[in-house]
């Protein structure tokens, strides 16, 4: 074979393993964008475009345990953005649930528009911001409690920010103990899990539980103005008191 017609094989078969490469590429990257982890781990680089956290969650010495919402948004691929709403209760629960998605600008900022409007959440710096998820999800863990298991799907969000030391900026539980107050739709299994799990570990008489006898909670998406408050037909049974 002619030394040109090698030259022109050996330039033909990088141009192929070229081209292999980026198909494997692409079938890569749809295959993280089929899934919201993988949404999230694609976005993890992109420059964060707002953080923000409910006031709830920095009151001192609440009446009631805290509870708020944490958002992290990043520019992601195809520019949109990434949103990641952490549902935190500081009473016992650490990350109590998890919400987020693609949104496209448009979208995006009709959301901040109205979530500012009402003054649910006020700017605040990310390592902040992840240095209040972090120790809430430490203090649940200590009433022997985990984060919402899809907590990992979003937390590649949080790439390269430091956690903060939160100090006193935030106050767990209530009166100085871990406190569980169910919402209206926490059903009597999930109450009881926590309240079995949180006697195991703190044992009796270390914490507040205020069991209710209705429904389920479900945490839509971007549905974050509503509290999580008993309702007013609902009874409450205590468990487990300071006395």
């Amino acid at each position: 074979m002619a030394k040109s017609e090698q030259q022109k094989q050996k330039k033909l078969a990088k141009q192929k393993a070229k081209e292999q490469r980026k198909k494997k590429e692409l079938a890569r990257q749809q295959q993280m964008m089929a899934s919201m982890a993988g949404k999230m781990r694609a976005a993890a680089t992109g420059t964060i475009k707002d953080c923000m956290i409910s006031g709830n969650l920095l009151m001192q010495n609440p009446t009631t345990p805290a509870i708020g919402h944490v958002m992290l948004s990043r520019i992601a691929p195809g520019s949109q953005i990434a949103t990641a709403f952490f549902l935190v209760d500081l009473g016992c629960m650490g990350v109590k649930d998890v919400a987020g998605n693609y949104r496209t600008l448009t979208e995006y900022s009709d959301v901040i528009t109205d979530m500012q409007s009402r003054q649910m959440l006020q700017p605040c710096e990310p390592e902040f911001a992840r240095g209040v998820v972090e120790a809430a999800i430490a203090y649940a863990e200590s009433c022997g409690l985990q984060p919402h298991p899809d907590y990992s799907k979003y937390a590649p969000l949080w790439h390269n920010i430091e956690p903060a030391s939160v100090g006193d900026a935030i106050s767990f539980g209530m009166d100085g103990k871990p406190t569980y107050i169910a919402g209206p739709y926490d059903d009597m299994g999930r109450q009881t899990q926590i309240y079995n799990r949180m006697l195991n570990t703190l044992g009796e008489g270390n914490f507040e539980f205020a069991m209710a006898t209705s429904g389920a909670q479900n945490f839509d998406d971007f549905e974050l103005d509503e509290e999580i408050e008993l309702d007013e037909e609902s009874s409450i049974v205590r468990l487990d008191s300071a006395e």
